[in-house]
Parts: structure tokens; C-alpha cells; sequence
């Protein structure tokens, strides 16, 4: 065996790589060149079955010659500079061995690489050193190998890791899909019980449960999991299962769960309370156990809950029906097929004047009067049998020989397969149902609140009333009434106060009657009066002006005295119509006529009134949508003191600009807007303009008010103080700059809440003002109560005057200033137009004046440029 060469030594080609896409293809790989600390990559080729090998960089510049081509098989060319290389001279030697490349380095020539350039020195010391070197290299070699070796083996240890990993991944994978299946399954298993499940933990919070507790609850598992399932029970429930409890060493946190745990089990009768608490709660039976651990350890509990409220219901209609069989006061006895009694309550008993034991077993007709035929009883039997019950009147006999009518109603009870069982008899003394029924036939003609003839009644009469008139060729006059703010009493006080209110009317309208005249309640607030055998019509308006005397007196409602007034209309048969709707939707109409002249009059039907109240529906419509348009503008007049030395304030006064009609005073629409109650909208929108304007003319003119008039919904509305208050702030007005207007007529409404109010009002730095005074029923009792600032003398008694200082006008407006004064309070004069009103006025002491006298009705722009920028001019 040839030994081989020292000057050669094998190295291990690494990282081999097949180019096939070249040509020739070769192999590129790395081999570690001695001396050097980087491997170099090389070229292998095969040329005619022998392996030659190449540095795969050009030695001279480093030019990559992986793809470049062979001339004459055996020479590469450079492509850079064209330097040849020709393999079969190459120094590197290439075997084959075991599927590896080994290359034969030669040790003693030099070998240059673009990467590193080393040259070997001849001689017997360099060689020596070389040797050395080999030697080293050698060993690094083997220690590379060995560390390749332990790495290779490190690298199948651990893949092997990795797949036993990769497999306890999926095996966890697989028992956690298992687990998931097992849980669903159980869910489905759960969800299928019709019953209630819950699962709680040790301190009583639901865990789990299924969708039965959903579906009865009306809660969402996201609203019940985490909660305690002691809250899905009464208080009462759980006061009583904590009383049930013995003393226990650690804290309760559930009720039941501590009850479960006492025993190991519970069962038990409880109510749950579901999403909407306040609704009839559900009755279940509710059973549970503990729930614990493979290792004992307690876990909660499982509860079940099973809905018993149907079964409670027939138990307690059982025992219902029990109690109505006993303690009913129609006597019931019940039969078996054969006839023979089986059971009586005690009415019977009480009604036949027979004890229980005495017909228990016996047959009904031992109650036999002998008053009916035979045909009777066979139709009783023929429907009884074909029908399976009878109900009719038939004339029974007590056990002391008395006859009684009674209505008796048999029924046949048959089981589920249609057998029959029994028969069930209910017995009642006809006389009473009897004088029921006429007193129900009464009932239905009268009113219940007022006992006058209802509507149905009032027709029958009605109707009678004018053949009546047919026949002796008479008249007869329909009254239709209307209470004037019976409202607001409904409103402010309530509807018990409506009611005594209509009692104390009807009782008055009666008062004013005549034996023949008939007065019935329509409904609400309307009254209706017959007024027959009239030959003129001068009784019927003598009976107006009665009624409207007798409406106008105050009702005392218990600690309140309130004021009505009544609207009437009036229509005439045969003038006005000859039959009952025609009549009364005429005097209808009437009685809406009256309402607009000003309430407290009555008015006689007229030819037109119809298009009159078609035209108030009209302009209602229109009305309601003037508000959403804002189709309004506040005029205002001045006030000054009665020397007409400066302007003291303005009165707000509103103005509808209606699209194609022009400028529409107040007085055509505003007792609409009350009617209807669209005055509180319009009412905020008056206060909240009069507020804007009043600051913007106080920062201009020193002590200056406007004033706004209130309307009794307005003031007597539960929000009203909520609503000004938000008026002021939201347009930064101060309480002083504006004064509201009442009426006599309001306050009188409900003195005691408008005496509130007002209160309310003052308290807050407002002005009050009592407007129209002298038109109601003031008086200085009530008046030292108002926190009133201010008396406005009404404009018609200011027109009366005649120029007579003397005359009783005059010492009328003289009393009113002298009242006014006696109560500290400001006296104004409305409507002043002349210059003999006004010397009456300064001569009695009057504080100020407003009317045209001092001006008209401005708009903001006029009354800015003639009174605020110029004020009073001499």
C-alpha cells in the first residue's frame, strides 16, 4: 500500500451545491485552506470521469466564475480581464468518497484566492514551521469535526425534542377539541332540559347555566354569570333563609348556598325574580345539591328550578274554587249520573231549609213544588241530555212547604274521554236578580256622579218633549252650558275637586229650575236643559241670566275656594231645528259663540254661527302653526309716571302677523290658545322675547320694566317656576327688569296655589302686577295676602268717565288709588287718553298712566327711536 504524500492533505468540501443550469454543470462548495480563517469557495467539475476543482473566485481580482463557460473542456476565462485558468494544472485534487468531495491541498506551493494571499518560504526552517502548522490545523480540523459531530447529534436530539413536542401538542390539541366537544355536548344536554340549571361557585356566584334560565328570566347569561344567585330571590326569601341559618364562623355570602350546605341538599318553594322585577313573579321548586372535586374539595353547587306557577295557580284556584263553592251565596249542589246528591254548600243548605245530611245521597227532587207540568221537566231533561245543561226559572219548594223563585242552571261534567260524572246545579233567588236588574235599568239613564238623566235619557225626553210641542203647537228651548275654567280646577287641584265642583253645579242648576224643565250631564263639563211649553222666549232668557248668576258665586271645595263662570247656548224648536241632533249641535254652536265674546254670557243660536265656528277651526289650524313658525312680534306700550316726567316702563303686547291677512290684535285669537292650551308655548315665547328686549332697554334707561301678562295656565302649570327661571338665565335677565301681569279672574281660580306662585315669583326679585282691577271679586281680606307690587285700574273704568269730577265714576277710580295707597302699593291707570283723565288721575294721586294718551302700541324699532332714545318731551 503506497503511503501518501506528506506535502497533501485531505479537506472536506462542505456545502456543496449542484449548478445544473451552467455548462458544463458543476458543484460549488467551501473547503478551509491551512493558514487561512475564512473557508474559500471553490468549483468542482468533471471532466471525463476525473474530478477537478478551482478557487470559484479569480485569483487575480476576485471575479466570481461560478457561470462562466469552458473552452476546450478544460480552461475558464476570466470575464473581467480574461485570465485563463486551466483545470488540469489546478493544485486542489478532488476524490469522491462516501457522496463526499475531499480535496488533496498541497502544502508546500503557494496558493493565492482573491480573500487571501499567502506565500511559502523554502528551506529547512520554514519547512518545520509549516509542519507545525499542519499539525495545528490538523487538529482543529478534528475538533471542528467532532464539534460538526455533537452539534449533528445536538440537532437530532432536538429535533427529535421538537417532534415529540409537535406530537404532546397535537395529542393536547385532540383532548382539548375533546374537551370543547364534551363541553358543548353537555351544554346541548343542558339546553334540552326544560327545567332551570345554575351552577355556582363557593361564595354563591353563578358559574354556568342554561338557556331555560334565559328564556324564563328575560336576563342574558352575560348579565347573570359573575352575580349571586341569592339576588334572583325575593328579600323576603332571603330574610327567611338567613332566620333558618345557625350561627355560623365565617362570613355569609349566599343564603342559599349555606343552606345547601347544611345538609348536603335543599329543596324548596321560592319565587325568581326576572329582568322586569316589578311584574307578577314566577313560582318554581327549586332543588339542589353540592358540587364537588374528584379529591372531595367542595366546588358550589347545582341548582335546578322547575316553573310550579301554573300548578300553584290550579291549586290556588282549587282552593279558590273551594272557598267559592262554600262561601257562595247561590246555592250549588252537585249530582252524580244517577241523580243522587253528592255535595251542598252552605247557601243551600241556608236557602232549603235543609241540613247537609239530611240529602247527601238523596235525589234534587225532594225540592219539588209541583208547580210545573211534566212537558216542563222533559225539556229540561231532552236539554240536559242532548245539550249537557238547562238554565231557566223554575219554582222550588223549602222544607217548610214555602215556594221560591229561583234560576237554576244545571251542567253536565263529563271526564276526558266524554263520560259523564256529575252534574252541577247552581241555584238563585230570582226576586233579587230581579230588582238587580231595575236597579241596573236605572243606572243606565243617570249619571253616576251627579244623579241628573244621562245622554240617553236626556234624548228619550227630548224626543218626547217635542212631540209634545207638535201637538199643542208650543215652543221649547235647548239650553247647552259650558263651565268657564272648569280646567284649570281639574288641573290645579285635581279630579276629586272636578267632581265635587260638578256636583255643586248640578245642584245649583236644579235650584234654578221649574218642576217640568229636565236638566241632564252630556259629559265632562256640559250640562243640557229642556225648557218646554214656551209661548215667548222671555222665561228663556230670565233662566240665562239665573243660571249665569248662580255660576258666577264662589264654590267652596273643602280648604279651597275656586270661581266658574258658564258659557250657554241656546237654541230654539221649531226656529232653530225640529229634531234632537239638529238642536243640540245648533245650541252647540251657540254656546261656542258666547265662549268667544268672553265667557260668562249666553248667546242665542243665529243663522251663520256654523260658518263662524268652521271659521274658529280654521284659525286654530292656523294658529297652532303660527307658534311653529314663529309668526308673532310683541308691541309695547309706555308707562310714565302721572307727571309725565319720565317713562317708568313698557306694557309687552302681542301681535300675529299673518301671511295674506295682515297684523291680528290679541283679542281674536288669544282665548283660543287658552281653550286649546297652545297658549303655554306661546306663552314661553312672549317671556323669553319681553326678556331680551327688557335687557337691552334697562342697560339703556334706568329703573325701566316691561311687563307680561300671565295666563292661568301659564301660572298654575307645575313647571311654570321651573320655566321662568330657565328664561332668565338662558337671556341673562335681571328679576327687577320685568314685571308680571294676573288677573283677578286667575287668582281667584285657585287662590291658594296662584297666592303660592306668586310668592314664588316675588322671591325672586320679580314684580307683580294685578291687571283688570275692580272687574272680579277683590277684596281687601285676600289682597293684604297677594304679594302684589302694583294695582292696574281696568281700562273700562277709566272710558266711564264723564268729565264729572263728581260723578260716581270718578269716586270709583278714587277708591281704587286710596286702596291701592292703603297698601303700599303702585296704582296704574289703564286705558288714558285724554287730558280730563288724566287731571282726574294726578288730582287723586295716581302713580302712573298708560294709553294712547302717552302712546300706542309700538314695535321695538319705533318705541326704541321715539321713547328710549328721546324720552318724554314737554
Amino acid at each position: 500500500m503506497s503511503r501518501q504524500n506528506p506535502n497533501f492533505r485531505d479537506a472536506v468540501v462542505e456545502s456543496v451545491t449542484f449548478l445544473d443550469s451552467t455548462a458544463p454543470p458543476r458543484w460549488k462548495g467551501r473547503v478551509q485552506l491551512p493558514g487561512e480563517h475564512r473557508p474559500v469557495d471553490i468549483l468542482i467539475f468533471n471532466l471525463q470521469g476525473e474530478f477537478q476543482a478551482v478557487p470559484a473566485l479569480c485569483p487575480h481580482e476576485g471575479c466570481d466564475l461560478t457561470h462562466c463557460p469552458l473552452l476546450n473542456e478544460n480552461i475558464l476565462v476570466c470575464p473581467a480581464h480574461s485570465r485563463r485558468i486551466d483545470l488540469k494544472v489546478s493544485e486542489l485534487r478532488v476524490k469522491e468518497l462516501d457522496g463526499q468531495f475531499l480535496v488533496s491541498l498541497n502544502t508546500t506551493s503557494l496558493f493565492e484566492t482573491a480573500e487571501n494571499r499567502t506565500e511559502i518560504t523554502s528551506g529547512s526552517e520554514g519547512f518545520e514551521t509549516v509542519l507545525q502548522l499542519r499539525e495545528e490545523i490538523d487538529k482543529l480540523r478534528l475538533a471542528t469535526l467532532k464539534q460538526e459531530k455533537q452539534i449533528r447529534v445536538i440537532t437530532q436530539s432536538m429535533d427529535a425534542m421538537l417532534s415529540e413536542s409537535e406530537q404532546q401538542k397535537l395529542k393536547l390539541k385532540e383532548k382539548v377539541h375533546q374537551q370543547q366537544a364534551l363541553s358543548r355536548f353537555v351544554d346541548r344536554v343542558m339546553d334540552t332540559i326544560d327545567d332551570l340549571l345554575v351552577v355556582i361557585d363557593t361564595e354563591g356566584r353563578i358559574l354556568r347555566l342554561n338557556t331555560a334560565v334565559e328564556r324564563e328570566l328575560g336576563l342574558t347569561e352575560a348579565e347573570l354569570l359573575g352575580t349571586g344567585i341569592d339576588e334572583l330571590l325575593t328579600p323576603l326569601e332571603q330574610q327567611h333563609l338567613a332566620g333558618q341559618l345557625p350561627d355560623l364562623p365565617w362570613p355569609i355570602r349566599s343564603v342559599l348556598l349555606e343552606t345547601i350546605r347544611l345538609s348536603g341538599y335543599y329543596a324548596g318553594e321560592h319565587e325568581l325574580l326576572g329582568k322586569n322585577r316589578d311584574n307578577a313573579k314566577s313560582i318554581y321548586w327549586l332543588k339542589s345539591s353540592l358540587l364537588h372535586s374528584e379529591q372531595g374539595k367542595l366546588e358550589g353547587a347545582v341548582v335546578t328550578a322547575l316553573n310550579i306557577t301554573e300548578l300553584k295557580n290550579r291549586e290556588t284556584q282549587l282552593q279558590l274554587s273551594a272557598k267559592v263553592f262554600e262561601n257562595s251565596s247561590e246555592a250549588i249542589f252537585i249530582t252524580d249520573p244517577q241523580g243522587a246528591i253528592m255535595e251542598v254548600n252552605a247557601a243551600f243548605c241556608s236557602i232549603t231549609g235543609y241540613e247537609r245530611s239530611e240529602v247527601l245521597g238523596r235525589n234534587p227532587r225532594i225540592l219539588k213544588s209541583k208547580l210545573h207540568d211534566k212537558p216542563f221537566y222533559k225539556r229540561l231533561w231532552r236539554s240536559l241530555l242532548d245539550e249537557g245543561g238547562w238554565k231557566g226559572e223554575i219554582w222550588d219548594r223549602r222544607k217548610n212547604g214555602e215556594f221560591c223563585p229561583m234560576l237554576l242552571s244545571i251542567n253536565a261534567v263529563a271526564d276526558k274521554l266524554g263520560q259523564l260524572t256529575h252534574y252541577v246545579a247552581i241555584s238563585t233567588d230570582i226576586s233579587h236578580q230581579k230588582q238587580t236588574e231595575r236597579e241596573l235599568k236605572q243606572l243606565a239613564y243617570y249619571d253616576v256622579l251627579t244623579s241628573l238623566p244621562n245622554r240617553s235619557l236626556f234624548k228619550n225626553r227630548f224626543e218626547h218633549e217635542i212631540c209634545l210641542a207638535e201637538r199643542n203647537n208650543t215652543r221649547l228651548a235647548l239650553f247647552f252650558l259650558d263651565l268657564d275654567h272648569f280646567k284649570n280646577v281639574n288641573d290645579t287641584l285635581g279630579h276629586w275637586a272636578g267632581d265635587c265642583l260638578l256636583q255643586i253645579i248640578s245642584t245649583r242648576i236644579q235650584g234654578c229650575l221649574r218642576k217640568t224643565d229636565t236638566v241632564a250631564r252630556m259629559g265632562g263639563d256640559e250640562f243640557t236643559i229642556i225648557l218646554p211649553g214656551l209661548i215667548g222666549i222671555t222665561d228663556v232668557t230670565e233662566l240665562a241670566r239665573k243660571l249665569i248668576d248662580a255660576m258666577t258665586k264662589p264654590v267652596q271645595i273643602k280648604d279651597h275656594t275656586v270661581f266658574v263662570g258658564v258659557s250657554i247656548g241656546i237654541a230654539i224648536f221649531p226656529d232653530d231645528g225640529n229634531d234632537f241632533y239638529t238642536l243640540t249641535k245648533h245650541a252647540d254652536t251657540a254656546m261656542y259663540a258666547a265662549k268667544a265674546k268672553g265667557r260668562g254670557l249666553f248667546q242665542y243660536y243665529e243663522a251663520g254661527m256654523n260658518e263662524a265656528a268652521h271659521q274658529r277651526l280654521l284659525l286654530e289650524n292656523a294658529l297652532r302653526l303660527a307658534i311653529e313658525r314663529e309668526e308673532f312680534q310683541l308691541y309695547y306700550q309706555p308707562k310714565a309716571d302721572s307727571s309725565l316726567s319720565r317713562i317708568t316702563g313698557a306694557e309687552a303686547l302681542i301681535r300675529w302677523r299673518r301671511p295674506g291677512f295682515g297684523i291680528i290684535p290679541p283679542d281674536r285669537f288669544i282665548a283660543i290658545a287658552e281653550e286649546t292650551a297652545l297658549i303655554i308655548p306661546l306663552g314661553k315665547w312672549i317671556l323669553k322675547t319681553a326678556c331680551l328686549q327688557a335687557k337691552a332697554w334697562a342697560n339703556q334707561l334706568a329703573g325701566f320694566r316691561i311687563a307680561v301678562n300671565l295666563s292661568p295656565l301659564q301660572l298654575l302649570a307645575d313647571d311654570f317656576i321651573a320655566v321662568l327661571d330657565r328664561i332668565l338665565a338662558e337671556t341673562g335677565t335681571k328679576p327687577e327688569w320685568i314685571e308680571l301681569e294676573v288677573t283677578e279672574g286667575l287668582v281667584m281660580l285657585d287662590i291658594e296655589k296662584a297666592t303660592e306662585r306668586l310668592h314664588q315669583i316675588r322671591e325672586r326679585g320679580i314684580h307683580v302686577a294685578m291687571d283688570d282691577f275692580g272687574t272680579g271679586y277683590s277684596s281687601l281680606s285676600y289682597l293684604q295676602k297677594l304679594p302684589i307690587h302694583t294695582l292696574k285700574i281696568d281700562r273700562s273704568f277709566i272710558m266711564a268717565y264723564t268729565n264729572d269730577p263728581a260723578s260716581s265714576e270718578a269716586a270709583f277710580i278714587k277708591t281704587i288709588v286710596s286702596f291701592g295707597q292703603v297698601l303700599n302699593m303702585t296704582v296704574v291707570a289703564e286705558g288714558v287718553e285724554t287730558e280730563s283723565q288724566l287731571a282726574l288721575l294726578q288730582s287723586f294721586g295716581c302713580d302712573e298712566i298708560q294709553g294712547y294718551y302717552l302712546s300706542p302700541p309700538l314695535s321695538a324699532d319705533e318705541f326704541q327711536r321715539r321713547w328710549i332714545d328721546h324720552g318724554i318731551v314737554e
